[in-house]
């Protein structure tokens, strides 16, 4: 009687020790599981940011090489050109259309607005000199000039994009 009473204990003390090691294994798989599945806010952001810059250089819609512009075409359409050249450069919710930003695009623009007489010359003839100048650093306010101009709703500039950023935009559009 006594063997039995003993090997019924080391099988509760079996069961009991299998018990807790089961437990602490379900355990260590939840927290990794918990872990993986829970980012740090840092992470987030991190990960927010990534997605936002894919969208940023994703390919878009209406893309064009050229301005199609002539020494006849409105003011409207001149500012509706040049506001597609910003969206390769800019950081904005949403970005319809593009028209590369080179120095060919740029002379084309400069030359017609610089050889009219629309109502805000003044105006397009500054934000166009500095692009021909190769100044960017104004891009954004560029941008929401135009897009003020057209009274728009979605896709005002943040702010604007890197090299790297603006080099992957060039890559999936032209």
């Amino acid at each position: 009687m006594n063997k039995f009473r003993w090997s019924m204990v080391g099988l509760i003390a079996a069961a009991a020790i299998i018990s807790v090691v089961m437990t602490m294994y379900q355990n260590a798989k939840n927290y990794e599981a918990k872990r993986e599945n829970t980012a740090t806010p840092v992470e987030i952001l991190n990960k927010d940011e990534e997605e936002d810059m894919d969208e940023q250089t994703a390919e878009i819609g209406g893309v064009q090489d050229e301005t199609g512009l002539t020494q006849n075409s409105t003011q409207e359409e001149v500012m509706d050109v040049m506001h597609h050249m910003t969206h390769q450069k800019v950081i904005a919710e949403e970005k319809w259309g593009a028209i590369e930003m080179n120095s060919e695009n740029i002379n084309a623009v400069y030359e017609i607005v610089a050889d009219s007489e629309f109502m805000l010359k003044g105006d397009l003839l500054n934000i166009v000199t500095g692009w021909k100048e190769g100044n960017f650093d104004n891009v954004a306010q560029d941008h929401n000039y135009f897009w003020d101009y057209q009274n728009g709703t979605v896709g005002k500039a943040t702010g604007i994009l890197n090299s790297d950023e603006e080099a992957e935009f060039i890559d999936n559009n032209f």
